[in-house]
């Protein structure tokens, strides 16, 4: 099968013999994605010359598993309690974490910094590849089993499903490219199984399992000590202290390069905290795609940026409300059962023309939407930090897969591939 296929590539390569790398990406993948990538793939496009060195000089170690979380800044998500399981039932793995920040990562795993030749080298002689987000190399050696994990539920529609947007600019080669070859795909619930298919034209296995990272929320004495951990290093010493977390996601349309999109509060922080209940802190956590440095340097006192802080599951159990708009974190927090309130003050917009999304939130029990900040004052006042929530058919649609075995469950699936 894999010889026909070959020969079939090799045809189709031959017919295409005068378009160059940018006309089939122009011309032919908008319409034909599956036409463009089985050039690229033939051509070997995105496969960086010391990944392919280094796959022809040596065999697959059996027992080597490399992790990467959101393009190696942070030690977070899936791929970290994955990795943190892994190295209390596999202790005799190596273990390879590619990561540029200061969190300390147990098990004395190889560390090494994306793109390096180390990088290539260690990717190509891993046996498994986990990542959240997507690795820089478009195909990968068969011998690898690529793990995708992938980061959220999808309410911000994804690739294909952007509606508002032309076809050539809906999805991108490179990310097509690399989708079409992961191995395995997480969903954390069937409604996301039905969007990744449709977003990223994926017709690979999905793994319906619930999200390995949410599995701290239904252990409580683990959840408990995480909590009592991080409300101490943030400097909130009292549990009674009701700790605000603001986490937005990134906007399409302010884009200033190298991936990075331009950051925006949206709201006063202190006029905020006159309105929360007394001595309530409020955590400022923006997306790792957004460039929040200067204006988040601002903040001082009971406002707190934690932007640098690797893990937003450990900033979810410090904290006791979520404030948020569009961003995926908001299904992981509903495995809390803790209030959540969305500030969407360009609500129309972004899911209109700037982004589309796969639902109106006001069509669920989701929590209080807000659109002006006065609005937000007002859900302040009637929302209590220390009670839990239902929003049970919102619970129920995206969240009732999970039961705290997640990630035992995926690890032996991984394992037996």
């Amino acid at each position: 099968m894999k010889k026909d296929y070959k020969e079939l590539q090799s045809s189709i390569n031959d017919y295409f013999e005068e378009y160059s790398q940018q006309q089939l990406q122009d011309e032919i993948f908008p319409k034909f994605p599956d036409l463009f990538n089985a050039i690229a793939e033939f051509r070997g496009y995105g496969i960086q010359w010391q990944y392919k060195r280094e796959s022809e000089a040596s065999t697959v170690n059996d027992k080597m598993i490399f992790f990467e979380s959101n393009l190696g800044k942070q030690y977070t998500g899936n791929p970290r309690y994955l990795y943190e399981r892994m190295i209390e039932r596999y202790p005799d793995y190596t273990y390879v974490w590619c990561y540029q920040g200061e969190a300390v990562i147990p098990g004395n795993p190889l560390i090494v910094k994306r793109g390096s030749e180390e990088y290539y080298r260690l990717l190509a002689q891993s046996r498994y590849i986990i990542n959240n987000t997507t690795f820089p190399l478009w195909y990968h050696r068969e011998e690898t089993f690529y793990l995708q994990t992938w980061h959220g539920t999808p309410f911000k529609k994804l690739h294909w499903d952007m509606t508002s947007r032309p076809l050539h600019k809906r999805s991108t080669p490179d990310f097509y490219a690399k989708s079409s070859k992961w191995d395995a795909l997480l969903s954390p619930n069937p409604y996301s199984t039905e969007k990744f298919r449709s977003a990223f034209r994926y017709k690979g296995e999905i793994i319906e399992s619930g999200y390995p990272a949410n599995d701290i929320f239904y252990d409580e004495a683990r959840y408990q000590k995480v909590r009592s951990s991080i409300r101490e290093k943030i400097g909130v010493t009292d549990e009674k202290t009701p700790v605000y977390l603001y986490a937005p996601t990134w906007r399409d349309g302010k884009h200033i390069g190298n991936a990075m999109f331009e950051f925006n509060l949206l709201f006063d922080p202190a006029e905020f905290l006159n309105k929360a209940p007394d001595n309530a802190v409020l955590l400022v956590r923006s997306h790792h795609m957004s460039s929040s440095d200067q204006e988040l340097s601002k903040l001082k006192g009971r406002v707190i940026d934690v932007s640098g802080y690797d893990d937003a599951v450990e900033l979810m159990c410090a904290s006791d409300v979520l404030i948020t708009d569009y961003s995926s974190i908001v299904f992981d927090w509903y495995c809390s059962r803790k209030p959540v309130i969305y500030y969407v003050p360009d609500y129309e917009h972004y899911v209109g023309p700037l982004r589309g999304s796969y639902f109106d939130l006001s069509e669920h029990n989701a929590g209080a939407i807000c659109k002006t900040e006065q609005e937000l004052h007002q859900a302040l006042k009637e929302t209590r930090p220390d009670k839990k929530t239902s929003h049970s058919g919102f619970y129920s649609k995206f969240c009732a897969m999970h039961d705290g075995q997640a990630t035992d469950k995926v690890i032996d699936y991984l394992l037996s591939r």
